[in-house]
């Protein structure tokens, strides 16, 4: 399980071997690897598959076997438009506001993400018959379906303002410098499981597929990550009815036997009796929100966060208590003996001369957090070309790569559209 293994899982993603779902001649064809096209500007029998499922197992990047897991976050701070709105108001619909949740309770957004992820894979991938529930286990355990670092789910299922875990430093967790320039995770200097099937970067690109077809790979969507987290364990052979499959496969995606236990059991609960918790609109101040990353050096802890009624400091009844007794000390220390002289007045001590210390100006480091938009072009978005021969021209974007940051244009030319290839840097999206 290591770099060697990722690598091969890359290099099989190339190949026509893979399992795959193609997406009707009109829509959006995107492959795992980041491609975007317009399925209806090629032949349908050419057209790219929506979705590849490796044929062999894929691992996570990095030589990384066990995900951290999501921390537990510190004292609960509402935006100043809700200010005036205390969590206990909010007893009565906790998941709307991604404080607590049931055991059973699952964001709308987020089942019909699983449920489309398993619809999305009984075509590509019909022999893994991988169910929603599973997925809905992984994302229970990993995020509680997008709602860890008091996020919701915005219409699109998108989670807001944003889930990022703790930076692979290599302390107490694997050891992943930066591979995406940000991109995803929103560091620079380390990489960090983000979204809420918690992908790390180079995983994510190597099975990120675009769920819901709005023709971007977003972590953070729910729908793309439960569609990416599917193909991820459907990858290679195996049947996931079968135990011993169903376990090999999620133990690829976190290698834990714990773990394992508890995605599984949980997805039993999901299968004999779920409850759906309905889409609500997010609450004002929400969308204009900064996401929490936690600090280097912060402590794992639960998938979901703690009450923010909890508290670290040791209890009262830890504390050492007098032993009562019955029974005159047994010290053999001589003891003083009361004294007959007239108590003397105490002097007050000499105040000792202040020196002043001397100011430290402080030097701020830099921020080791850039703030990103995954996929900042979409298919479909009207651009200005600032730089090149057609440059001040308009035009409509026909393709995204996001593995190598161009995107494909139609320009106009004597009322001809041509297609035209150009860096991120040379094109701005029109308002």
């Amino acid at each position: 399980m290591g770099v060697s293994r990722h690598r091969a899982a890359l290099a099989a993603l190339k190949t026509t071997t893979g399992k795959r779902i193609a997406g009707a001649v009109a829509a959006l064809a995107v492959t795992s690897t980041g491609v975007a096209a317009v399925a209806a500007t090629e032949p349908a029998a050419q057209a790219k598959p929506r979705l590849v499922v490796p044929p062999v197992p894929v691992y996570q990047a990095g030589g990384v076997t066990t995900l951290p897991a999501l921390p537990a976050l510190p004292a609960l701070e509402l935006p100043d438009p809700n200010a005036t709105i205390t969590p206990e108001s909010l007893a009565g619909e906790p998941q709307t506001w991604g404080l607590t949740s049931t055991a059973s309770g699952i964001p709308a957004q987020a089942m019909a993400a699983y449920q489309a992820a398993q619809r999305l894979l009984a075509q590509a991938d019909p022999g893994c018959k991988i169910d929603w529930a599973l997925l809905a286990g992984i994302g229970k355990v990993e995020s509680d379906h997008g709602r860890w670092g008091r996020n919701l789910l915005d219409a699109a299922g998108t989670a807001v303002p944003g889930i990022f875990g703790i930076p692979l430093t290599g302390d107490g967790v694997a050891r992943i410098t930066d591979s995406d320039g940000g991109r995803y995770d929103r560091d620079v200097i380390w990489d960090r499981a983000v979204g809420p099937m918690q992908f790390i970067p180079g995983t994510w690109k190597s099975v990120g597929a675009d769920g819901n077809g709005d023709g971007k790979r977003d972590p953070q969507n729910i729908a793309d990550a439960a569609t990416s987290a599917g193909i991820y364990l459907c990858s290679g052979r195996g049947d996931l009815t079968q135990p011993a499959d169903l376990t090999r496969a999620v133990l690829r995606y976190n290698h834990s036997m714990d773990y394992v236990t508890k995605v599984t059991s949980i997805a039993a609960s999901y299968r004999s009796g779920h409850s759906v918790v309905p889409a609500t609109a997010l609450p004002p101040g929400y969308a204009g929100r900064t996401p929490y990353l936690p600090p280097a050096g912060s402590q794992p802890g639960p998938a979901t966060s703690p009450s923010p009624s909890a508290t670290t400091s040791p209890s009262a009844s830890t504390s050492p208590k007098p032993q009562a007794t019955s029974e005159p000390s047994r010290s053999t220390a001589p003891q003083p003996k009361p004294s007959t002289a007239a108590p003397q007045p105490t002097k007050a001590p000499a105040p000792k001369p202040v020196v002043p210390l001397p100011k430290v100006t402080a030097t701020p480091l830099p921020s080791t957090t850039v703030g990103v938009d995954p996929d900042p072009f979409s298919v479909g978005d009207t651009v200005k070309i600032t730089a090149g021969q057609h440059v001040g021209l308009s035009a409509r974007i026909l393709k995204v790569d996001t593995s190598k940051d161009t995107v494909t244009v139609a320009v106009t030319v004597l009322g001809v559209d041509i297609p035209v290839v150009l860096p991120y840097s040379d094109v701005a999206l029109v308002p």
